[in-house]
This record gives C-alpha cells, structure tokens and sequence, in this order.
C-alpha cells in the first residue's frame, strides 16, 4: 500500500494466500511472475528470514528485466559478500546505512540487473576463476570482507608455549566463532568438514553440534576418517556422510598408521581409556613420505583422496563451510595443496590442530619424538591461512578448541 501510494501503482506482495487486490500467492521458491517481468523488486529483509535464501534469490534475479532494481539489506561486510554472491547477474549499484528506531543500523542495498542478461544466466555457478590452478587462492583477492573480521579474532600465540596443555586450556574463552562476529545469512547450504574425526562423539556430537553457534541453520556434516574401527558407528548417525579414507594431495593408496598404545598414561588409569577401542590417531606412516618422526602402530593399506579437489567439486563460494582438521602431521602437506588450488577460498572457518614437537607433559626438558616439526612451522602455517582471509581457531588434543 506504501509503494502505491507513492504512485507505484502496480505494486502488489507476494504471500502464502491470495489476497486481493494487494496480495498474490506465492513462495519463496516460485514467484508467481513471467521471466524478466518485473522492474522493481524490494526484497527488504525477505531475504533474510527465508530459510530458502539461496532459491528465493534465483527466483528474484528470474523474473527481473535486464536493469530492472532490487532493494535489500545487509547487517555487515560479510553479510553484504555473501548477498552478492547470491546475485551474480546483478551490480550493486548503491549503498547507504540508516538507523533503526531500536538503535541498530541497516546498510540498505540497491543492486541493478546487468543490461544483456537473460534468464539463462541467472543460475550461480559453483566454481570461480579465482579457483583454478592459474590463480591460487593464496591470494583470496575478494575476501577483504573476511580479513575486516579477522582483525577482531583472538591474536595467534607468537611465541611456543612451554607448557602448551596449560597455556591453550587458559586461553580457550579467548575464542571467537566466526558467527558471533557477523552475520552467516544468505548463504545457498551450511557445511561442515571433519577430517580426521574418529568416533561421532570425539568431535562432532561433543564439539560442532553442542558448541557450535549455527545462527538456527541446520548444517551437512561430512566425516572424513581412515580407521575402520569407527565406520559403522555412523551407519546410525543421521545428517552426516562418512568418507571412508584418509585426505591426501592426491588420489592413491598408501599406508596409513592407526596407534594403538596410550597416548600418555595418567596415574591409576586405564591407558586405553580415552581411546575407544584402544586405538589412538591414525596418520599417513612414513613410509608413504607424508609425516616425519617416530612410527609406531598398526598399518594398514586405505584409500587416499585429494581434499583440495574434493572441496572444489561439493561446495561452492555461495557456501558456509567449516573444517576441522586433524591430521596427524599431514596438515603441512594439506594446507599448502589447498592454497596452490584455490581450495583455501572455500573454507569460511577451519579448527586447526598443528602437530609439532612439543615438550613432553611426562618428561622435563624433552620433546615429543613422533613429530619433527617444529612450533614456528606452524605458526608460518596459521599465518598464511589468515593471509588468505580463512578465520583460524587452533584445536588442542582430545578435540578441546583452542585460540
């Protein structure tokens, strides 16, 4: 009634029922408008509490003639990223932030239909130039929006703990998700990644689904894990896909160790307590030539697979995804494969566990033997990830996030 009385005659609203002569039916995922009909659409905050974003924004860019308007909104720079990712048919061409009478601000958006673009090409593509092998995403050239918000995540701890079981449980309420920092609306899906996962509760049911602040978006879970031990408990486990292998640079097999002892007895405990079925991490053995130092434990032939290649083929830059990786050492060749691919581009926020030779909580003065290397690697890993607009939280052992 607004937009007619401003001389918008034929203004009307799309609603679950028809009511004349303002109102047509409709949903989020069919406007009941003809291909390239409509000169104006306000989207308002419509956009923002569909829980079909990413159909409701096909469907709008659909019907819209070629320079035809639409109005929306956007809370921050990730917000705003990610709407125009929703639209890549569309220009924004004008922005402005007003106040709402409860004190918050809206940046109020005006985006315009390229002249020339058919319904045909409206559809978002999953891939993007930035993610071939001729552009590494290293680069990350158009998440300037994400480095805004990393700038308020926890600093990186420059220098190597010396009791690192002690300073990382001190620094665990310094962590900050990415969505408390900004809004993760109108993205198209929710993913999350745990490579290396083990049992569901280790990581998942007792970490991702109780910790995790999902904004009341409901997320695809994949399960990557090696060990096939833990395979048929997720049989039962609804809304997560288990990969049965373990991530690579490539496709092959290799040898894949599984550690069966404890991984540090505790007084009057049961070493095999705190690893069901008594088996400890599982990691590429060194005879593959992924990991460096001490080999001990069953091996076994598995499957490997490319993560980097795997990303880019289920998820696109019009997704939310997070990962977890933890990998047993194999972290520094993953990471690197990642950025040289572009893949990086993809991941939103990734908990991270980087395994170095640390000193050892039983033995003074001595250093962990099975890894090689050492703190100021990873520390060159987490700042490139960061480099590239990924938010970094560190995880420590036994699936406890960290800064």
């Amino acid at each position: 009634m607004a937009l007619r009385e401003l001389s918008v005659f034929g203004a009307v609203t799309v609603a679950k029922k028809r009511s004349p002569p303002l109102a047509v039916a409709g949903s989020d995922h069919q406007l009941p408008f003809p291909d390239s009909s409509v000169d104006f659409n306000f989207a308002g905050r419509a956009l923002d509490s569909s829980k079909r974003q990413g159909d409701l924004a096909t469907e709008a860019a659909w019907i819209m003639r070629p320079d035809g308007h639409l109005t929306s909104g956007a809370s921050d720079a990730y917000n705003l990223r990610s709407l125009q990712a929703l639209f890549p048919s569309l220009g924004l061409l004008r922005s402005r932030e007003t106040n709402g009478r409860d004190g918050s601000t809206l940046r109020e958006l005006v985006f315009q239909k390229h002249a020339g673009i058919s319904s045909s090409t409206t559809t978002t593509s999953t891939s993007s130039s930035s993610l071939n092998g001729n552009n590494p995403a290293s680069n990350c050239t158009y998440r300037d929006h994400q480095h805004r918000i990393i700038d308020l995540a926890e600093p990186l701890i420059q220098e190597e703990p010396a009791k690192p079981w002690i300073s990382l449980k001190r620094n665990i309420k310094s962590i900050k998700y990415l969505p408390t920092l900004a809004d993760i609306g109108f993205k198209r899906r929710y993913v999350y990644v745990d490579v290396g996962t083990r049992s569901h509760g280790s990581s998942i049911g007792s970490c991702f689904r109780k910790q995790y602040p999902k904004q009341n978006h409901t997320f695809k879970v994949f399960a990557v894990e090696a060990d096939p031990a833990f395979h048929a408990e997720y049989a039962t486990k609804k809304g997560v896909t288990l990969l049965p292998y373990a991530t690579w640079v490539r496709n092959e097999t290799l040898m894949f160790e599984i550690n069966g002892g404890p991984a540090g007895k505790k007084k009057g405990a049961n070493s095999n307590a705190r690893k069901p079925n008594g088996r400890g991490m599982g990691r590429i053995s060194t005879a593959a030539g992924a990991t460096n130092g001490v080999s001990s434990g069953e091996l076994r032939r598995v499957p490997e697979f490319d993560l980097a290649e795997w990303l880019k083929r289920t998820v696109s830059e019009q997704d939310f995804v997070v990962m977890k990786m933890d990998v047993e050492g194999t972290e520094f060749d993953l990471i690197p494969r990642m950025l040289d691919t572009g893949a990086i581009c993809l991941v939103d926020e990734l908990f991270l566990e980087c395994h170095y030779n640390r000193w050892e909580r039983c033995c003074p003065g001595e250093r962990s033997p099975k890894y090689q290397n050492t703190y100021g690697e990873c520390l060159e890993l987490f700042t490139s990830l960061r480099d590239s607009g990924v938010t970094l939280d560190r995880e420590e052992p036994e699936g406890k996030a960290q800064d």
